[in-house]
Protein backbone atom coordinates (compact mmCIF):
# COMPACT_ATOMS: atom_id res chain seq x y z
CA UNK A 1 0.00 0.00 0.00
CA UNK A 2 3.08 2.37 -0.61
CA UNK A 3 1.53 4.36 -3.94
CA UNK A 4 -1.40 4.77 -0.96
CA UNK A 5 0.83 6.41 1.42
CA UNK A 6 2.56 8.69 -1.31
CA UNK A 7 -0.75 9.93 -2.16
CA UNK A 8 -1.11 11.47 1.07
CA UNK A 9 1.88 12.90 1.71
CA UNK A 10 1.93 14.31 -2.22
CA UNK A 11 -1.49 15.89 -1.07
CA UNK A 12 0.00 17.49 1.88
CA UNK A 13 3.66 17.80 0.46
CA UNK A 14 2.66 20.51 -2.14
CA UNK A 15 -0.51 22.40 0.12
CA UNK A 16 -1.33 25.03 -3.29
CA UNK A 17 -1.75 22.56 -5.66
CA UNK A 18 -4.28 20.79 -3.20
CA UNK A 19 -5.96 23.98 -2.02
CA UNK A 20 -6.38 24.84 -5.64
CA UNK A 21 -8.31 21.65 -6.75
CA UNK A 22 -10.37 21.74 -3.26
CA UNK A 23 -12.07 25.31 -4.38
CA UNK A 24 -12.59 23.75 -7.26
CA UNK A 25 -14.41 20.98 -6.00
CA UNK A 26 -16.16 23.19 -3.58
CA UNK A 27 -17.42 25.10 -6.08
CA UNK A 28 -18.40 22.07 -8.27
CA UNK A 29 -20.36 20.62 -5.37
CA UNK A 30 -21.90 23.92 -4.79
CA UNK A 31 -23.21 23.78 -8.47
CA UNK A 32 -24.12 19.93 -7.73
CA UNK A 33 -25.95 20.88 -4.91
CA UNK A 34 -28.51 23.00 -6.04
CA UNK A 35 -28.90 21.34 -9.13
CA UNK A 36 -29.71 18.09 -7.19
CA UNK A 37 -31.42 19.83 -4.87
CA UNK A 38 -33.65 22.00 -7.32
CA UNK A 39 -34.51 18.41 -9.08
CA UNK A 40 -35.24 16.68 -6.19
CA UNK A 41 -37.75 19.24 -4.77
CA UNK A 42 -39.69 18.96 -8.01
CA UNK A 43 -39.72 15.25 -7.96
CA UNK A 44 -40.83 15.08 -4.75
CA UNK A 45 -43.47 17.90 -5.00
CA UNK A 46 -45.33 15.77 -7.81
CA UNK A 47 -44.92 12.43 -6.53
CA UNK A 48 -46.28 13.57 -2.66
CA UNK A 49 -49.40 15.67 -5.13
CA UNK A 50 -49.81 11.93 -6.64
CA UNK A 51 -50.03 10.43 -3.73
CA UNK A 52 -53.06 12.24 -2.37
CA UNK A 53 -54.42 12.14 -5.77
CA UNK A 54 -56.69 9.38 -6.43
CA UNK A 55 -55.13 6.20 -8.19
CA UNK A 56 -57.91 5.98 -11.22
CA UNK A 57 -57.50 5.77 -14.91
CA UNK A 58 -60.37 6.07 -17.25
CA UNK A 59 -60.70 3.55 -20.71
CA UNK A 60 -62.80 6.13 -22.85
CA UNK A 61 -63.50 7.28 -26.74
CA UNK A 62 -61.71 10.42 -27.52
CA UNK A 63 -64.71 11.78 -29.78
CA UNK A 64 -63.15 14.70 -29.73
CA UNK A 65 -60.87 13.28 -32.13
CA UNK A 66 -63.47 11.35 -33.78
CA UNK A 67 -65.37 14.37 -34.74
CA UNK A 68 -62.29 16.64 -35.66
CA UNK A 69 -61.39 13.82 -38.28
CA UNK A 70 -64.99 13.41 -39.67
CA UNK A 71 -64.87 17.27 -40.30
CA UNK A 72 -61.95 17.14 -42.33
CA UNK A 73 -63.87 14.33 -45.23
CA UNK A 74 -64.88 17.10 -47.45
CA UNK A 75 -66.97 14.27 -49.37
CA UNK A 76 -70.33 13.93 -47.66
CA UNK A 77 -71.34 10.66 -48.46
CA UNK A 78 -67.77 9.32 -46.66
CA UNK A 79 -68.57 11.57 -43.69
CA UNK A 80 -71.79 9.63 -43.42
CA UNK A 81 -69.66 6.68 -43.74
CA UNK A 82 -67.33 7.68 -41.55
CA UNK A 83 -69.82 8.43 -38.68
CA UNK A 84 -71.46 5.11 -39.05
CA UNK A 85 -67.98 3.51 -37.85
CA UNK A 86 -68.66 4.90 -34.04
CA UNK A 87 -65.84 3.71 -32.17
CA UNK A 88 -66.12 1.45 -29.26
CA UNK A 89 -65.05 0.15 -25.98
CA UNK A 90 -63.34 -2.79 -26.60
CA UNK A 91 -64.62 -5.00 -23.93
CA UNK A 92 -61.79 -8.04 -24.28
CA UNK A 93 -59.10 -5.07 -23.79
CA UNK A 94 -61.61 -3.99 -21.25
CA UNK A 95 -61.26 -7.52 -19.33
CA UNK A 96 -57.84 -7.51 -19.89
CA UNK A 97 -57.00 -4.71 -18.17
CA UNK A 98 -59.40 -6.04 -15.42
CA UNK A 99 -56.89 -8.82 -14.53
CA UNK A 100 -54.27 -7.16 -13.83
CA UNK A 101 -53.15 -7.09 -10.42
CA UNK A 102 -52.98 -3.53 -9.93
CA UNK A 103 -56.64 -3.03 -10.63
CA UNK A 104 -58.84 -3.45 -6.87
CA UNK A 105 -62.17 -2.39 -8.41
CA UNK A 106 -64.31 -0.74 -11.89
CA UNK A 107 -66.98 0.86 -12.83
CA UNK A 108 -68.31 0.11 -15.78
CA UNK A 109 -71.18 1.82 -15.94
CA UNK A 110 -74.57 2.64 -17.75
CA UNK A 111 -76.43 5.01 -16.20
CA UNK A 112 -79.80 5.80 -16.39
CA UNK A 113 -82.83 8.08 -14.73
CA UNK A 114 -86.12 6.02 -14.64
CA UNK A 115 -89.43 6.11 -13.34
CA UNK A 116 -90.73 4.22 -10.19
CA UNK A 117 -94.74 4.24 -10.14
CA UNK A 118 -95.10 2.55 -6.58
CA UNK A 119 -91.75 4.03 -5.00
CA UNK A 120 -91.73 7.03 -2.80
CA UNK A 121 -88.55 9.00 -3.45
CA UNK A 122 -86.38 10.84 -0.98
CA UNK A 123 -86.94 14.33 -1.64
CA UNK A 124 -83.75 16.71 -1.77
CA UNK A 125 -84.15 18.91 1.24
CA UNK A 126 -82.53 22.22 -0.31
CA UNK A 127 -84.79 22.27 -3.35
CA UNK A 128 -85.94 25.87 -4.15
CA UNK A 129 -88.34 24.22 -6.04
CA UNK A 130 -91.23 21.76 -6.02
CA UNK A 131 -90.39 18.57 -7.74
CA UNK A 132 -93.69 16.86 -6.96
CA UNK A 133 -95.98 15.13 -10.21
CA UNK A 134 -97.97 18.02 -11.67
CA UNK A 135 -100.50 18.76 -14.01
CA UNK A 136 -100.47 20.21 -17.57
CA UNK A 137 -103.10 20.75 -19.89
CA UNK A 138 -102.82 18.97 -23.73
CA UNK A 139 -103.21 20.05 -26.73
CA UNK A 140 -107.11 19.05 -26.91
CA UNK A 141 -107.29 20.51 -23.70
CA UNK A 142 -107.51 17.74 -20.96
CA UNK A 143 -106.12 17.45 -17.94
CA UNK A 144 -102.77 15.84 -17.98
CA UNK A 145 -100.56 14.28 -15.18
CA UNK A 146 -96.84 15.27 -15.65
CA UNK A 147 -94.59 12.71 -14.21
CA UNK A 148 -90.93 13.15 -13.24
CA UNK A 149 -88.25 10.46 -13.20
CA UNK A 150 -87.21 10.17 -9.33
CA UNK A 151 -84.54 7.28 -9.65
CA UNK A 152 -80.91 6.86 -11.04
CA UNK A 153 -79.66 2.96 -11.61
CA UNK A 154 -76.45 2.81 -11.59
CA UNK A 155 -75.45 -0.98 -13.75
CA UNK A 156 -72.34 -2.26 -13.64
CA UNK A 157 -70.57 -5.04 -15.39
CA UNK A 158 -68.81 -5.97 -13.02
CA UNK A 159 -69.42 -6.66 -8.98
CA UNK A 160 -66.27 -5.28 -8.04
CA UNK A 161 -67.73 -1.42 -8.02
CA UNK A 162 -65.40 1.06 -6.66
CA UNK A 163 -67.55 2.66 -4.38
CA UNK A 164 -67.73 -0.43 -2.13
CA UNK A 165 -63.96 -0.58 -2.49
CA UNK A 166 -64.01 2.38 -0.79
CA UNK A 167 -66.16 2.30 1.69
CA UNK A 168 -68.99 5.44 0.11
CA UNK A 169 -71.59 2.62 -0.51
CA UNK A 170 -71.54 0.37 2.77
CA UNK A 171 -73.95 -2.54 2.22
CA UNK A 172 -76.03 -3.08 5.54
CA UNK A 173 -78.37 -5.91 4.65
CA UNK A 174 -78.34 -8.63 2.72
CA UNK A 175 -75.61 -9.09 -0.28
CA UNK A 176 -74.20 -7.15 -3.00
CA UNK A 177 -74.57 -8.94 -6.87
CA UNK A 178 -72.11 -11.73 -7.79
CA UNK A 179 -70.46 -12.46 -10.96
CA UNK A 180 -72.97 -15.08 -11.17
CA UNK A 181 -75.87 -12.85 -11.06
CA UNK A 182 -74.33 -10.77 -13.50
CA UNK A 183 -73.93 -13.61 -15.85
CA UNK A 184 -77.34 -15.16 -15.47
CA UNK A 185 -78.77 -11.42 -15.85
CA UNK A 186 -80.59 -12.00 -12.52
CA UNK A 187 -83.20 -9.54 -11.87
CA UNK A 188 -82.08 -8.12 -8.81
CA UNK A 189 -80.97 -4.78 -7.22
CA UNK A 190 -79.97 -2.99 -4.20
CA UNK A 191 -81.54 0.50 -2.83
CA UNK A 192 -80.54 2.64 0.11
CA UNK A 193 -82.03 2.53 3.55
CA UNK A 194 -83.20 5.81 3.09
CA UNK A 195 -85.34 4.48 0.37
CA UNK A 196 -86.11 0.95 2.35
CA UNK A 197 -86.92 2.75 5.26
CA UNK A 198 -89.59 5.09 3.73
CA UNK A 199 -90.84 3.11 1.55
CA UNK A 200 -90.90 -0.14 4.43
CA UNK A 201 -89.24 -2.41 2.30
CA UNK A 202 -86.69 -5.20 3.04
CA UNK A 203 -84.27 -7.61 1.18
CA UNK A 204 -86.44 -10.46 -0.49
CA UNK A 205 -89.18 -7.90 -1.54
CA UNK A 206 -89.64 -6.39 -4.91
CA UNK A 207 -89.62 -2.88 -6.75
CA UNK A 208 -90.68 -2.27 -10.56
CA UNK A 209 -88.73 0.74 -12.54
CA UNK A 210 -89.08 1.33 -15.73
CA UNK A 211 -88.12 4.02 -18.73
CA UNK A 212 -91.61 4.93 -19.33
CA UNK A 213 -94.28 7.33 -16.91
CA UNK A 214 -97.30 5.68 -16.23
CA UNK A 215 -99.36 8.09 -18.58
CA UNK A 216 -96.76 6.39 -21.38
CA UNK A 217 -98.90 3.02 -20.91
CA UNK A 218 -102.10 4.29 -23.14
CA UNK A 219 -99.51 6.16 -25.60
CA UNK A 220 -97.47 2.85 -26.43
CA UNK A 221 -100.33 0.53 -26.37
CA UNK A 222 -100.83 0.59 -29.88
CA UNK A 223 -97.19 -0.23 -30.23
CA UNK A 224 -97.24 -3.59 -28.59
CA UNK A 225 -96.12 -2.37 -25.00
CA UNK A 226 -97.89 -2.42 -21.90
CA UNK A 227 -97.20 -3.35 -18.55
CA UNK A 228 -95.36 -6.64 -18.89
CA UNK A 229 -92.72 -5.43 -20.95
CA UNK A 230 -92.49 -1.62 -20.14
CA UNK A 231 -91.31 -2.10 -16.58
CA UNK A 232 -88.94 -4.45 -14.58
CA UNK A 233 -89.32 -5.97 -11.59
CA UNK A 234 -86.42 -6.44 -9.74
CA UNK A 235 -85.88 -8.30 -6.29
CA UNK A 236 -83.86 -6.51 -3.29
CA UNK A 237 -81.01 -8.90 -2.51
CA UNK A 238 -79.08 -5.49 -0.29
CA UNK A 239 -80.05 -2.82 1.44
CA UNK A 240 -76.98 -0.30 1.11
CA UNK A 241 -76.32 3.30 2.93
CA UNK A 242 -75.01 5.65 0.54
CA UNK A 243 -72.46 8.00 2.08
CA UNK A 244 -72.73 10.62 -0.37
CA UNK A 245 -74.51 13.14 0.87
CA UNK A 246 -75.88 16.49 -0.33
CA UNK A 247 -74.02 19.46 0.76
CA UNK A 248 -76.28 22.57 1.74
CA UNK A 249 -73.31 25.21 1.36
CA UNK A 250 -73.35 24.00 -2.69
CA UNK A 251 -75.22 26.31 -4.73
CA UNK A 252 -75.88 24.03 -7.11
CA UNK A 253 -77.80 21.44 -4.13
CA UNK A 254 -80.85 23.52 -4.89
CA UNK A 255 -81.23 22.99 -8.13
CA UNK A 256 -80.86 18.78 -8.25
CA UNK A 257 -83.69 16.69 -9.56
CA UNK A 258 -85.09 13.57 -7.12
CA UNK A 259 -82.78 11.53 -9.00
CA UNK A 260 -79.79 13.33 -8.43
CA UNK A 261 -80.47 12.92 -4.88
CA UNK A 262 -77.83 9.73 -3.24
CA UNK A 263 -80.18 8.38 -1.33
CA UNK A 264 -82.46 7.64 -4.83
CA UNK A 265 -79.79 5.70 -6.53
CA UNK A 266 -80.28 2.14 -7.09
CA UNK A 267 -77.64 -0.46 -7.67
CA UNK A 268 -78.08 -3.80 -10.25
CA UNK A 269 -76.16 -5.79 -12.92
CA UNK A 270 -75.96 -4.15 -16.24
CA UNK A 271 -76.80 -7.15 -18.34
CA UNK A 272 -80.53 -7.86 -16.70
CA UNK A 273 -81.17 -3.99 -17.48
CA UNK A 274 -79.68 -3.97 -21.08
CA UNK A 275 -81.75 -6.93 -21.79
CA UNK A 276 -84.70 -4.74 -20.35
CA UNK A 277 -83.98 -2.02 -23.09
CA UNK A 278 -83.17 -4.46 -25.75
CA UNK A 279 -86.41 -6.21 -25.61
CA UNK A 280 -88.56 -3.15 -25.03
CA UNK A 281 -86.89 -1.39 -28.39
CA UNK A 282 -87.25 -4.49 -30.03
CA UNK A 283 -91.02 -4.56 -29.23
CA UNK A 284 -91.91 -0.96 -30.29
CA UNK A 285 -89.67 -1.05 -33.20
CA UNK A 286 -91.32 -3.98 -33.99
CA UNK A 287 -94.87 -2.30 -34.34
CA UNK A 288 -93.30 1.04 -36.20
CA UNK A 289 -91.41 -1.47 -38.68
CA UNK A 290 -95.15 -3.06 -39.59
CA UNK A 291 -96.20 0.53 -39.50
CA UNK A 292 -93.98 2.97 -41.60
CA UNK A 293 -91.92 0.12 -43.23
CA UNK A 294 -88.18 -1.17 -43.11
CA UNK A 295 -86.71 2.04 -42.29
CA UNK A 296 -87.41 1.72 -38.73
CA UNK A 297 -84.11 -0.75 -38.02
CA UNK A 298 -84.49 -3.34 -35.42
CA UNK A 299 -81.40 -3.01 -32.71
CA UNK A 300 -79.00 -5.51 -32.00
CA UNK A 301 -78.27 -6.89 -27.88
CA UNK A 302 -75.08 -5.68 -28.58
CA UNK A 303 -76.08 -2.06 -28.97
CA UNK A 304 -77.23 -1.86 -25.77
CA UNK A 305 -74.41 -3.92 -23.84
CA UNK A 306 -72.03 -1.47 -24.99
CA UNK A 307 -70.01 0.71 -22.71
CA UNK A 308 -69.00 4.13 -22.98
CA UNK A 309 -66.40 4.12 -20.49
CA UNK A 310 -65.08 2.29 -17.97
CA UNK A 311 -62.79 3.90 -14.76
CA UNK A 312 -60.14 1.22 -13.06
CA UNK A 313 -59.18 2.05 -9.25
CA UNK A 314 -55.15 1.30 -9.02
CA UNK A 315 -53.47 0.32 -5.65
CA UNK A 316 -51.37 3.02 -5.81
CA UNK A 317 -51.70 6.10 -7.19
CA UNK A 318 -47.99 6.11 -8.16
CA UNK A 319 -48.92 3.00 -10.37
CA UNK A 320 -50.88 4.95 -12.64
CA UNK A 321 -48.40 6.35 -14.94
CA UNK A 322 -46.98 2.61 -15.45
CA UNK A 323 -50.62 1.16 -15.92
CA UNK A 324 -51.36 3.81 -18.86
CA UNK A 325 -47.86 2.92 -20.58
CA UNK A 326 -48.65 -0.83 -20.54
CA UNK A 327 -51.85 -0.95 -21.88
CA UNK A 328 -51.96 2.23 -24.36
CA UNK A 329 -50.03 1.28 -26.86
CA UNK A 330 -52.76 -2.01 -27.26
CA UNK A 331 -55.48 0.36 -27.48
CA UNK A 332 -57.57 0.90 -30.96
CA UNK A 333 -58.85 3.96 -32.55
CA UNK A 334 -59.93 6.83 -31.29
CA UNK A 335 -59.48 4.45 -27.66
CA UNK A 336 -58.08 6.16 -24.89
CA UNK A 337 -56.38 5.87 -21.20
CA UNK A 338 -56.74 9.10 -19.27
CA UNK A 339 -55.34 9.49 -16.05
CA UNK A 340 -56.14 13.43 -16.14
CA UNK A 341 -52.55 13.69 -16.27
CA UNK A 342 -53.16 16.61 -19.00
CA UNK A 343 -54.68 18.50 -16.35
CA UNK A 344 -51.83 17.48 -13.87
CA UNK A 345 -49.22 18.58 -15.98
CA UNK A 346 -50.02 21.52 -16.82
CA UNK A 347 -50.59 22.50 -13.01
CA UNK A 348 -46.85 21.39 -12.86
CA UNK A 349 -45.23 23.24 -15.73
CA UNK A 350 -43.55 25.63 -13.18
CA UNK A 351 -41.82 22.48 -11.48
CA UNK A 352 -40.73 21.18 -14.45
CA UNK A 353 -39.32 24.11 -15.95
CA UNK A 354 -37.22 23.97 -12.47
CA UNK A 355 -35.89 20.50 -13.27
CA UNK A 356 -35.23 21.02 -16.84
CA UNK A 357 -32.69 24.37 -15.42
CA UNK A 358 -31.40 22.18 -12.66
CA UNK A 359 -30.69 19.01 -15.12
CA UNK A 360 -29.18 21.97 -17.34
CA UNK A 361 -26.75 23.22 -14.52
CA UNK A 362 -25.91 19.27 -13.68
CA UNK A 363 -25.05 18.96 -17.50
CA UNK A 364 -22.84 21.81 -18.02
CA UNK A 365 -21.32 22.03 -14.48
CA UNK A 366 -20.50 17.79 -15.41
CA UNK A 367 -18.77 18.66 -18.45
CA UNK A 368 -16.65 21.72 -17.23
CA UNK A 369 -15.67 19.73 -14.39
CA UNK A 370 -14.06 17.31 -15.95
CA UNK A 371 -12.50 19.50 -18.68
CA UNK A 372 -11.00 21.52 -15.67
CA UNK A 373 -9.82 18.52 -13.52
CA UNK A 374 -8.45 16.65 -16.53
CA UNK A 375 -6.53 20.64 -17.39
CA UNK A 376 -5.21 20.81 -14.10
CA UNK A 377 -4.00 16.59 -13.51
CA UNK A 378 -2.57 16.86 -17.14
CA UNK A 379 -0.21 20.18 -16.50
CA UNK A 380 0.30 19.06 -12.92
CA UNK A 381 1.87 15.66 -14.44
CA UNK A 382 4.43 17.89 -16.57
CA UNK A 383 6.10 18.80 -13.29
CA UNK A 384 6.31 15.72 -12.02
CA UNK A 385 7.70 13.81 -14.66
CA UNK A 386 10.92 12.86 -13.16
CA UNK A 387 9.28 11.35 -10.17
CA UNK A 388 7.04 9.50 -12.47
CA UNK A 389 10.03 8.19 -13.96
CA UNK A 390 12.00 7.03 -10.63
CA UNK A 391 8.76 5.49 -9.37
CA UNK A 392 8.33 3.56 -13.00
CA UNK A 393 12.66 2.71 -12.98
CA UNK A 394 12.06 1.26 -9.14
CA UNK A 395 9.46 -1.30 -10.25
CA UNK A 396 6.77 0.34 -9.42
CA UNK A 397 3.97 -0.58 -12.01
CA UNK A 398 2.40 1.99 -14.36
CA UNK A 399 -0.91 1.11 -12.90
CA UNK A 400 -0.25 1.82 -9.41
CA UNK A 401 1.12 5.21 -10.35
CA UNK A 402 -2.09 5.80 -11.80
CA UNK A 403 -4.08 4.71 -8.88
CA UNK A 404 -1.63 7.15 -6.94
CA UNK A 405 -2.84 9.66 -8.67
CA UNK A 406 -6.66 9.09 -8.81
CA UNK A 407 -6.19 8.88 -4.57
CA UNK A 408 -4.47 12.26 -4.56
CA UNK A 409 -7.21 13.33 -6.62
CA UNK A 410 -9.66 11.46 -4.77
CA UNK A 411 -8.87 12.63 -1.35
CA UNK A 412 -9.08 16.41 -2.47
CA UNK A 413 -12.27 15.75 -3.89
CA UNK A 414 -13.97 14.15 -1.03
CA UNK A 415 -12.41 17.17 1.23
CA UNK A 416 -14.24 19.90 -1.46
CA UNK A 417 -17.47 17.95 -1.72
CA UNK A 418 -17.49 17.78 1.90
CA UNK A 419 -17.25 21.28 3.19
CA UNK A 420 -19.83 21.91 -0.14
CA UNK A 421 -22.50 20.17 1.54
CA UNK A 422 -23.60 22.76 3.98
CA UNK A 423 -23.10 25.98 2.21
CA UNK A 424 -24.14 24.13 -0.85
CA UNK A 425 -27.90 23.16 1.55
CA UNK A 426 -28.31 26.89 2.30
CA UNK A 427 -27.66 28.06 -1.27
CA UNK A 428 -29.93 25.54 -2.73
CA UNK A 429 -32.94 26.60 -0.24
CA UNK A 430 -32.89 30.19 -1.87
CA UNK A 431 -31.84 29.49 -5.19
CA UNK A 432 -35.25 27.02 -5.12
CA UNK A 433 -37.31 29.78 -3.69
CA UNK A 434 -36.32 32.35 -6.50
CA UNK A 435 -36.31 30.09 -9.49
CA UNK A 436 -39.72 29.17 -8.37
CA UNK A 437 -41.07 32.43 -8.26
CA UNK A 438 -39.81 33.12 -11.21
CA UNK A 439 -41.32 30.01 -13.15
CA UNK A 440 -44.72 30.78 -11.53
CA UNK A 441 -44.87 34.24 -12.44
CA UNK A 442 -43.75 33.41 -16.28
CA UNK A 443 -46.65 30.79 -16.01
CA UNK A 444 -48.91 33.79 -15.11
CA UNK A 445 -47.79 35.60 -18.12
CA UNK A 446 -49.14 32.95 -20.03
CA UNK A 447 -52.65 31.81 -18.06
CA UNK A 448 -54.23 33.39 -20.62
CA UNK A 449 -53.65 30.59 -23.24
CA UNK A 450 -54.84 28.18 -20.65
CA UNK A 451 -57.89 30.17 -19.78
CA UNK A 452 -59.47 29.76 -23.55
CA UNK A 453 -59.35 25.92 -23.00
CA UNK A 454 -62.84 24.65 -21.73
CA UNK A 455 -62.73 22.04 -19.81
CA UNK A 456 -66.20 20.06 -19.25
CA UNK A 457 -66.50 18.17 -16.07
CA UNK A 458 -68.70 15.00 -14.80
CA UNK A 459 -68.47 11.88 -15.83
CA UNK A 460 -65.64 10.50 -15.63
CA UNK A 461 -63.98 13.25 -14.35
CA UNK A 462 -65.64 13.09 -11.33
CA UNK A 463 -63.30 10.34 -10.47
CA UNK A 464 -60.39 12.49 -10.53
CA UNK A 465 -59.11 14.99 -7.58
CA UNK A 466 -59.13 18.31 -8.72
CA UNK A 467 -55.79 19.49 -7.78
CA UNK A 468 -54.53 23.58 -7.99
CA UNK A 469 -51.32 24.54 -8.81
CA UNK A 470 -51.14 26.13 -5.34
CA UNK A 471 -51.90 22.29 -3.84
CA UNK A 472 -48.62 21.13 -5.70
CA UNK A 473 -46.38 24.36 -5.47
CA UNK A 474 -47.05 23.94 -1.79
CA UNK A 475 -45.32 20.56 -1.60
CA UNK A 476 -42.54 21.79 -3.07
CA UNK A 477 -39.08 22.23 -0.45
CA UNK A 478 -35.48 22.32 -1.20
CA UNK A 479 -34.13 19.70 1.14
CA UNK A 480 -30.49 18.02 0.94
CA UNK A 481 -30.96 14.29 1.63
CA UNK A 482 -29.09 11.64 2.22
CA UNK A 483 -29.48 10.38 -0.41
CA UNK A 484 -28.30 13.66 -2.65
CA UNK A 485 -25.07 13.82 -0.42
CA UNK A 486 -24.44 9.90 -1.66
CA UNK A 487 -24.78 11.02 -5.33
CA UNK A 488 -22.79 14.09 -5.20
CA UNK A 489 -19.54 11.74 -3.99
CA UNK A 490 -20.83 9.12 -6.75
CA UNK A 491 -20.69 12.00 -9.12
CA UNK A 492 -17.64 13.31 -7.80
CA UNK A 493 -16.00 10.04 -7.64
CA UNK A 494 -16.90 9.39 -11.84
CA UNK A 495 -15.67 13.25 -12.36
CA UNK A 496 -12.39 12.08 -10.51
CA UNK A 497 -12.28 9.05 -12.78
CA UNK A 498 -12.94 10.67 -16.11
CA UNK A 499 -10.99 13.44 -15.29
CA UNK A 500 -7.60 11.08 -14.97
CA UNK A 501 -7.95 9.17 -18.07
CA UNK A 502 -6.11 11.29 -20.38
CA UNK A 503 -3.53 11.72 -17.42
CA UNK A 504 -3.44 8.08 -17.72
CA UNK A 505 -2.63 7.58 -21.04
CA UNK A 506 0.47 9.86 -20.61
CA UNK A 507 2.04 7.57 -18.11
CA UNK A 508 1.39 4.76 -20.13
CA UNK A 509 3.66 6.25 -22.54
CA UNK A 510 6.14 7.10 -20.52
CA UNK A 511 9.40 5.02 -20.83
CA UNK A 512 11.63 5.07 -17.53
CA UNK A 513 15.35 5.14 -19.12
CA UNK A 514 14.03 8.37 -21.25
CA UNK A 515 12.76 10.07 -18.54
CA UNK A 516 16.01 9.95 -16.45
CA UNK A 517 18.21 10.65 -19.53
CA UNK A 518 15.96 13.58 -20.47
CA UNK A 519 15.80 15.50 -16.83
CA UNK A 520 19.63 14.96 -16.70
Amino acid sequence: MNFLRRAIKNVIRVPSKSILLGITFFVIGNLVIVGLGLTSASQNAKTLTRKQMRAVVSYEIDYDQFYMDADEIENEEERNEFYQQNPRIDLAQNDKMIADERVKAVDAFNYRIVYAPDLQYVRNPYAAYDDSNSYTIDAEGNEVLYQNPTMKVEANIYPMQIALYENTYEVVEGRFYTQEDIDSENKVCLITDELADLNNLRVGDTITIGNYATYDIDNFANAGLDTSNMYLDLEIIGIYHNNNQLDPNDNNAKYLQSYDVPANTILMPAPAYNRYNYETNVVSNTYYQQMYGSEYEMPSYEDYSQISSAVYLLDDPLHVEDFVNDYQDGLGDYQILNANNDEFNRMARPLDSISMFANLILIIVGVASVIIITLIVALTLKTRTYEMGVLLSMGVSKMKVILQLFIELLIVAIIGFSLSILSGSLIAGKVGEVVLDYQVATENEYASEDDNNIIYFGGVDSYFTQVSQEEILAQYEVTISPMIIAEIYILGLGVVFVSILIPSMMIMRFNPKQILLDTN
